[in-house]
């Protein structure tokens, strides 16, 4: 719908000027031609500036050529299409409007047919289509091509139109303006080089290299981007004390709780069943032995089946605490209260585990520090209470300040599947606010780590990435 209106807007524009040229007769040459001409000369070369020396030749020559209208065309390149810059009476081109179109599709299509190194009178509808409706539309239909030159090579050129043919004069005098009009373009295009070139002086381009040199030797400290996220620090890590199926973990993600309150559930039937089998083996190795111990009363001969029946019954009381044990670690309760950080109830519940293996962890919401994974394409040298800056996601235009803690030496595949250096920072000292609990981060939250090392020259520090990527395609 934009586009449309732009197009019907350009089309609109194109027939008021024609309209107004329509009724603007050429003028008639003044009887002192030459000094008309004169003073035209002049002032083309008062113009200073490409646009306005374009917008005088399609305008200002007019009478002087006793055009009706003019069409200016440039390359911009030494054998490119050419393209429309300037039109009497049209302040503004737009070269999407389909008049616009239809005159540089003509003199395209002219230069690809006879060429555009000469002057060339045609009519309409010459170098036009049978569906072009501009050729029965409009009014001039008597066109004059008249190249412009800068070294022998035809840079553009412009197109007279009228309702006559082009006299032989006429033509004359505009081979001459082309020439005037290409000798101003080169003045005014060499101008504006002199004015870039003055500037780049010998002396200028001395200083300009010592300051570019000394810039260059400036100390900056080398830095490094890596992701980051906030974990607990020093975590209780709950770990499966027997070997059992979970079946339940009772809190959520990020619940707070009290000391004492239950966790986890294992599923308890084979521990069940094992501690009442016990507790009836338990209570017929304590019935033998009381019938054991008053036999012996009166039969010496059982007094030796007595020991056998105490150690029966020691055995069968131990296995039944053993039993209980397992029993009662079928249930985990917090050894202190926290926070409960683990993935996803899902991926437990119903899920064999073995004994030792970590299942969640208890944090201290109140003391965090930041995982930083630093890949090894971007690893520099670091060391403990090196500076960095976290920019967390959920609040990216506040940085918090950390220092370095701890650093690893062996690489590891993290989560992404990137090799990379686990490293961990601490809130640091300047970030006095964050002793609130209500402004520390939020145990889970990602972000992006600047890790500063040792100062570097800035040379150094721009070129580090293409000099490593430069000798690991090279070897040197």
């Amino acid at each position: 719908m934009h586009a449309a209106k732009s197009k019907n807007s350009g089309t609109n524009v194109h027939k008021m000027a024609l309209d107004g040229l329509k009724n603007k007769k050429p003028r008639s040459v003044k009887p002192d031609f030459a000094k008309q001409l004169l003073v035209f000369e002049e002032q083309v070369r008062d113009i200073s500036e490409e646009e306005k020396l374009f917008a005088h030749l399609v305008n200002d020559s007019r009478r002087l050529l006793g055009f009706r209208q003019c069409f200016l065309f440039r390359r911009n390149t030494a054998n490119g299409p050419f393209v429309i810059k300037a039109a009497s009476s049209i302040p503004v081109i737009d070269r999407d409007a389909p008049m616009m179109r239809w005159v540089e599709k003509i003199i395209n299509r002219m230069d690809g047919d006879v060429g555009t190194s000469e002057q060339k009178q045609f009519s309409l509808p010459a170098y036009c289509d049978d569906t072009d409706e501009e050729k029965d539309t409009y009014p001039f239909g008597h066109m004059c091509w008249t190249p412009i030159y800068e070294d022998e090579t035809v840079i553009g050129g412009f197109l007279q139109t009228s309702e006559k043919v082009s006299s032989s004069s006429n033509k004359s005098l505009a081979i001459r303006i082309a020439k005037l009009y290409a000798h101003a373009n080169r003045a005014v295009t060499n101008k504006n080089k002199t004015i870039r070139a003055k500037k780049f002086t010998r002396k200028n381009a001395l200083i300009g290299g010592i300051i570019a040199a000394l810039i260059c030797i400036i100390p900056v400290p080398i830095t490094a981007l890596a992701p980051v996220t906030v974990v607990p620090f020093e975590p209780y890590i709950v770990a499966a004390p027997i070997d059992g199926v979970v079946k339940e973990i009772v809190v959520n993600q990020g619940d707070a709780f009290e000391e004492g309150a239950l966790l986890i559930r294992f599923d308890n039937v084979e521990q069940s069943n094992e501690a009442k089998i016990a507790e009836r083996r338990a209570t017929v190795a304590q019935v033998r032995l009381a019938q054991t111990s008053q036999t012996a009363l009166y039969d010496p001969n059982t007094k030796r089946e007595l020991a056998i029946a105490k150690a029966e019954y020691d055995l069968a009381v131990s296995e039944k605490e053993y039993a209980d044990d397992i029993l009662s670690k079928t249930t985990i309760a917090a050894p202190t209260s926290g926070l409960a950080i683990f993935t996803d109830k899902r991926d437990w519940e119903g899920r064999p585990v073995n004994a030792g293996q970590a299942i969640l962890e208890i944090a201290n919401p109140e003391q965090v520090h930041f995982s930083i994974d630093l890949p090894v394409k971007e690893s520099i040298v670091l060391s403990k209470g090196a500076p960095v800056r976290i920019f967390l996601d959920s609040d990216p235009l506040n940085p918090i300040s950390a220092t370095l803690t701890q650093t690893a030496y062996q690489s590891r595949s993290d989560e992404n599947n990137i090799i990379s250096y686990r490293l961990f920072a601490a809130v640091s000292s300047q970030n006095t606010d964050t002793q609130n609990l209500d402004t520390l981060p939020r145990i889970g939250v990602k972000g992006t780590a600047q890790i500063s090392g040792n100062k570097v020259p800035l040379i150094y520090s721009v070129l580090r990435r293409p000099l490593s990527a430069l000798r690991q395609m090279t070897g040197m």
